[in-house]
């Protein structure tokens, strides 16, 4: 039945109260009523579906963000510091510093409202490392204060050998510049190890050990969350 039929029967039913021509207005109307709501939904529908789809695109370039700021960061650490560190022996003191600025991870300091869009399990693994990433930090920075402290009071310790020897009018060789070295070096490494850099060094170690496995698990995570985008 065709939809002027309809709207025909329809009026017929109000013969004798309405005018027919009224009658058909009105069923118009309602049916254009029908029509705006039906196309108002369909609108917000798509549009809560752009939003949805829009922040999970937000979340996934979020997400390999935090997967490059993490492992440049392990790149550059360990090239740079942590392969020396685990070649140091166990409660050897690591007379090596590592300058690190005050901001390191911009990303993930920008990024806890997207992580409460994914798993909880991979959300959780994500502040652990940065937690301890950032523990590690601390210590690289004790490490350095301490490092500082040592070459200071080893270049203290050889200048006081040097000005002595020229006091006394010895002249200083290259064997005695050897001497004077190897001793700067052994004075260096007692004041390390008296201030306790060892168990720091051993702390670094264990830390860095957790990392690598923690950024080989994150890694996979993220690359299982946004391989569908």
């Amino acid at each position: 039945m065709r939809l002027l039929d309809i709207m025909n029967f329809i009026a017929s039913l109000f013969d004798g109260l309405l005018s027919k021509e009224v009658a058909i207005a009105l069923v118009a109307a309602y049916i254009g009523a029908r029509a705006t709501s039906k196309s108002t939904i369909r609108a917000h529908e798509l549009a809560t579906q752009k939003s949805k789809n829009d922040e999970r695109a937000v979340t996934c370039n979020t997400l390999r963000l935090i997967k490059a700021e993490l492992t440049t960061a392990w790149d550059i650490y360990m090239y740079e510091y942590g392969k020396g560190l685990l070649l140091v022996p166990d409660d050897s003191p690591y007379i090596m510093m590592l300058p690190i600025g005050d901001n390191p991870f911009p990303i993930y300091d920008s990024a806890p409202p997207c992580l409460a869009n994914i798993d909880p399990s991979v959300s959780a693994k994500i502040v652990r490392i940065y937690m301890r990433t950032k523990g590690l930090i601390t210590m690289i920075k004790l490490n350095n204060v301490d490092c500082q402290a040592v070459y200071n009071a080893g270049r203290f310790a050889t200048q006081k050998l040097v000005n002595k020897a020229i006091a006394d009018g010895a002249a200083i060789d290259e064997a005695g510049a050897r001497k004077i070295n190897d001793y700067h070096i052994f004075y260096v490494d007692q004041e390390a190890n008296q201030l306790g850099m060892g168990g720091t060094a051993n702390g670094m170690k264990l830390l860095t050990g957790e990392l690598e496995i923690l950024l080989n698990n994150i890694k996979r995570d993220i690359d299982n969350l946004t391989s569908e985008t």
